[in-house]
């Protein structure tokens, strides 16, 4: 009987044994697991970290102005905004490029059936056909003969073409003028056009004006040539920068105000005619300030934030603001010239350090 108690105490306790080896052996596996997905998230490097859109700039020393606050809207750049108008009556035969496109400067719009058009290209061809036993003065005919291309819309290259081959156009191109996008078009096939009715308005939006709002109080400090740092809504991240262009010679008796032009960037053509803006306008005389952009700054743990390089790692850096005029942020504390700090992608980075203190928690 003892014997038989005994050997089944010791069945149990290898049985205990085992499993508490086997328990161990899981325990120490996943937390090695844990361990390798901690590191993979605290040590991601710089070189990746470029690779998913981080960007990276020095901080250095920048001049800064007491700004100018008032309220602007933006408008075409009137210098670079045509109206496209037909050269010539008849029927529109074919439309190409449709509002919100994308042209190239002489790129076809459009295409016209015009009698005018066809009579224009005869009678260039006949003088031309003409042209080696024409005298110095009939030479002048076909100069003539071909200003009124031109002037119906041909292009040299198709004159050229029209000559080296002695075949009709059938439909007169309507090109773009400018290179930019297609604000609008007011013509469908088989619409019937007349002489300068116009048919498209194309601007070039890389750059634009900002009528820019000024009180009576304002007006003695602001001058053209000052800097322009515009802010919309739809982009609270982005400044625009430009100059100022002119001050009115008159002011709105309804708004108490006199309207200055600004000339203003507008890479990525993110904004458009009719947006209200802020604008800053740079006045008086600037001091040198240790600024950095301010979409470079997060808020982490309830401090002011910025991602340092350090060796070949980001790491966070606490820091101490000044001042933020026109995109950038004076620092007072926690950078020097020189430093080289995350300006993109400091969300993505921030994201990646609260993922890996919530691992640490676990």
């Amino acid at each position: 009987m003892n014997l038989r108690i005994m050997t089944g105490w010791n069945v149990t306790m290898k049985h205990i044994l085992f499993f508490s080896a086997l328990i161990a052996v899981l325990l120490y596996t996943a937390s090695s697991f844990a361990d390798e997905e901690k590191e993979e998230a605290v040590e991601l490097k710089l070189r990746e970290l470029t690779e998913k859109g981080v960007v990276t700039q020095k901080v250095e020393q920048r001049t800064s102005y007491a700004t100018l606050q008032a309220t602007a809207e933006v408008a075409f750049n009137e210098t670079r905004r045509v109206i496209v108008a037909a050269r010539s009556s008849g029927w529109i035969e074919k439309v190409a490029v449709f509002a919100n496109q994308s042209v190239k400067k002489y790129q076809m719009l459009a295409k016209v059936y015009s009698p005018e058009f066809l009579s224009a290209q005869q009678e260039y061809l006949l003088i031309h056909a003409r042209s080696q036993r024409l005298t110095s003065e009939d030479q002048n005919l076909l100069s003539d003969a071909e200003q009124r291309l031109r002037i119906l819309g041909l292009t040299e290259k198709e004159i050229q073409r029209l000559a080296a081959s002695g075949k009709l156009y059938p439909f007169l191109p309507v090109h773009s003028p400018i290179s930019g996008t297609v604000v609008s078009h007011a013509v469908s096939a088989g619409d019937s056009v007349q002489r300068g009715q116009a048919l498209y308005v194309v601007a070039d939006l890389r750059t634009l004006w900002a009528n820019i709002a000024l009180t009576e109080s304002q007006l003695a400090q602001v001058r053209t040539g000052q800097t322009v740092s515009l802010s919309a809504k739809a982009y609270p991240q982005e400044h625009f920068k430009g100059k100022v262009l002119s001050v009115g010679a008159q002011m709105d008796e309804a708004t108490r105000t006199i309207k200055a032009r600004a000339l203003i960037n507008n890479p990525g053509k993110l904004l458009k005619a009719g947006m209200f803006a802020d604008a800053q306008i740079e006045i008086g005389d600037g001091t040198a300030v240790l600024a950095i952009p301010a979409k470079a700054i997060v808020q982490f743990q309830g401090q002011t934030t910025v991602f340092k390089v350090k060796g070949d790692e980001l790491q966070p850096q606490t820091i101490e603001t000044g001042t933020t005029r026109g995109g950038w942020t004076e620092i007072k504390v926690g950078l020097s010239a020189g430093d080289e700090i995350a300006t993109q992608g400091v969300f993505l980075l921030k994201s990646l350090l609260l993922k890996s203190q919530i691992g640490d928690v676990d």
